[in-house]
């Protein structure tokens, strides 16, 4: 029975770039290994990175996460946490954060939700030479979730039977897919895991040696923000109001996401499109300052044009 999964590829493919764009169908190889040897273990450790992301819940849960980080006011009683509905992700802000420069040596894959075409993703990942091959999968459907983890766990050890070892980066809400890092970590890999929820999972002394965990809620500054729009204002919260009205292309959310990332601050604004005004939120006085300097340090031509005032709410 064929193992072949379905996938879609982004189409702006980078013409003359250094690394090939090809990717595999999502079924296991059937290249026949060493004898001696299982798949992977006789070649040579490249640094190379290969990524793959389960987005089927990094929202929903970041919502909570970066919710009690952030002292957001709603409040879900059944799982007892304050949560932040207006979260977003910028997929390319969080994949340039895990890879940190380093090189990849395939396309990243994702799986679940697909990201906005607005989104960052798009563009970074094209930069670098490569396309984004997305597993589109309604987690409304039966039995969606298990499909997911299939789908994923089959692109990985795809890589593992076709690649030289390298770096497996693995992004999802928790760590479930623990039994492909062991298997990668046993064919020669090292595993970086990204989550916003820990499992509980024995590993063996080589194993902690080669698998490495990391949190999303020690970055997410640099990959999530809050944006609305309208009249609500969060409560509790210092208010940075900024009358563009002579400057609307300079405070564009990239660019206001950009000068929150500048100042180490997570971005949380609110934007009156009508009277050209932007609401940024702060939980204190000195993060306000933090942002206006900011702000000034930017655009120093603009520092009469633009109003920069403190509002209590």
């Amino acid at each position: 029975m064929s193992n072949k999964i379905p996938s879609t590829s982004h189409s702006n493919k980078v013409s003359g770039a250094s690394h090939s764009n090809n990717v595999s169908s999502t079924s296991f190889s059937n290249k026949t290994a060493p004898k001696g040897n299982l798949p992977g273990t006789a070649r040579p450790f490249t640094k190379l990175v290969s990524v793959f992301i389960d987005n089927s819940s990094i929202l929903f849960e970041g919502q909570y996460t970066v919710g009690r980080i952030v002292h957001a006011s709603a409040y879900d009683r059944r799982r007892r946490s304050v949560y932040l509905n207006e979260l977003k992700i910028d997929y390319g802000r969080l994949l340039s954060r895990v890879l940190r420069g380093r090189e990849m040596s395939n396309n990243p894959t994702i799986v679940g939700i697909q990201p906005p075409k607005m989104d960052s993703l798009w563009n970074y990942v094209q930069s670098l030479g490569y396309k984004v091959t997305y597993h589109t999968i309604n987690k409304e459907k039966k039995g969606s979730l298990t499909f997911i983890n299939s789908t994923l766990t089959i692109a990985g050890m795809n890589t593992i039977q076709e690649k030289d070892p390298g770096i497996m980066i693995i992004i999802s809400s928790d760590d479930s897919y623990n039994p492909l890092a062991k298997e990668a970590i046993k064919r020669g890999w090292k595993v970086e895991t990204w989550f916003w929820i820990k499992g509980d999972y024995d590993l063996t002394a080589n194993e902690k040696s080669r698998h490495f965990y990391n949190y999303l809620s020690s970055q997410y500054k640099y990959f999530t923000y809050a944006c609305t729009e309208g009249d609500y204002h969060p409560r509790n919260k210092f208010v940075l109001e900024i009358d563009y009205s002579d400057t609307p292309e300079e405070f564009n959310d990239k660019n206001i996401m950009e000068l929150h990332f500048m100042s180490e601050l997570f971005g949380w604004w609110n934007r009156d499109k009508i009277g050209n005004i932007v609401y940024l939120y702060f939980d204190s006085k000195k993060c306000l300052e933090k942002a206006k300097q900011q702000i000034l340090i930017k655009y120093p031509h603009k520092k009469d044009t633009i109003q920069l005032w403190d509002v209590s709410n």
